[in-house]
């Protein structure tokens, strides 16, 4: 598993699905930002009327649907060249999701590449001790240091090395 971040502002999703996990998966998706979801059901999916937003679609995910459905939605999906996420049925997936610690734009994600997302969640929560609310002001502050540096015409090295500076000398991660 290779981790990456996706801009869901930018990246249209089709979920498909029923009951309380499509619900769940729709809510985690509009917490993060997700600006194009097209939400179906198998009827709609049977009856092809969403066929405009599935051809819109990058990613597809499917939540609380049966193994059958489930894999011709996948199956479909990838001859088509999109990227698919059935939740918990791992041979089913081109990605995982990740357990995620958020303090503004700091996220830190936990994942087990699906072996175990209890296990994620619990090393979340430990990571979760180490960084409080604080970091969320903290990010900020880095972000300007990060963002002055770059105004005045410092290379990618020199912005490493004195964010590494100002880190020691606030002492954040004594």
């Amino acid at each position: 598993m290779f981790p990456i971040v996706l801009d869901l502002t930018r990246v249209p999703v089709f979920l498909m699905g029923e009951g309380e996990v499509l619900a769940r998966r729709k809510t985690q998706l509009e917490e993060y930002g997700a600006a194009n979801i097209y939400v179906c059901t198998p009827e709609q999916w049977l009856n092809a009327e969403a066929s405009h937003y599935w051809d819109e679609s990058q990613l597809v995910m499917v939540a609380g649907l049966e193994h059958a459905l489930a894999t011709e939605v996948a199956t479909q999906a990838r001859h088509q060249k999109k990227l698919v996420n059935v939740e918990d049925v791992n041979e089913l997936c081109d990605f995982y999701f990740t357990s995620n610690l958020r303090r503004g734009d700091l996220v830190i994600a936990v994942s087990t590449s699906g072996a175990s997302p209890t296990l994620a969640k619990k090393v979340r929560d430990a990571i979760a001790e180490r960084f409080g609310a604080e970091w969320e002001e903290r990010t900020q502050i880095i972000a300007q240091l990060r963002q002055g540096l770059k105004k005045s015409g410092a290379g990618m090295k020199e912005i490493m090395q004195k964010t590494e500076s100002f880190l020691a000398e606030k002492g954040w991660f004594a």
